[in-house]
């Protein structure tokens, strides 16, 4: 008995290790929880081997971007899109970056001006965007929630009957 209720302990805390994590990337990529920051779910491969599909980074808006950093940048049809900056031009009123994808052959069609500029990548973390992503759907959401919960209620059970023993 001791061994299930081990298994089943070990168990709900990985969920809801799981389900905190979730939480936490879900929570500051729509809000100022993490101050400057703001948290992004990687959905394509254009910046693969530096930054993986499925992964999460973390954005921040800084004064100046140079040649070489990976920028995240609102196109004109709102589409989000991160991309290394290959180019600087300065214009006389505005800044203007050329971009491309690591992974991708050509450049981008069109230039980001500075006030399109998101933020600066300053941090990915591999991964944990599939969970994010599935957390989301009616399905994940079901298995994070129902399933910690059942776990949670099956040991409860289990320490009352041992409590009337």
């Amino acid at each position: 008995m001791k061994i299930i209720q081990a298994i089943l302990n070990s168990i709900s805390y990985i969920f809801f290790i799981l389900l905190a994590i979730v939480a936490f990337f879900s929570v500051s990529a729509n809000t100022g929880l993490l101050g400057n920051y703001k948290s992004l779910v990687v959905q394509s491969g254009s910046m693969e081997n530096t930054i993986m599909t499925g992964d999460i980074i973390l954005i921040k808006a800084i004064q100046q971007y140079n040649k070489n950093d990976v920028v995240t940048f609102k196109e004109a049809d709102e589409r989000i899109v991160t991309h290394r900056i290959i180019k600087v031009q300065d214009d006389s009123d505005n800044t203007v970056f050329i971009t491309k994808g690591d992974a991708n052959r050509s450049i981008d069609n069109d230039t980001v001006k500075s006030d399109q500029v998101l933020g600066k990548v300053m941090f990915v973390v591999p991964k944990i965007g599939f969970l994010v992503a599935f957390a989301k759907s009616p399905f994940g959401l079901v298995i994070l929630i129902l399933i910690p919960a059942t776990l949670l209620i099956i040991d409860r059970v289990i320490k009352m009957s041992q409590k009337r023993k």
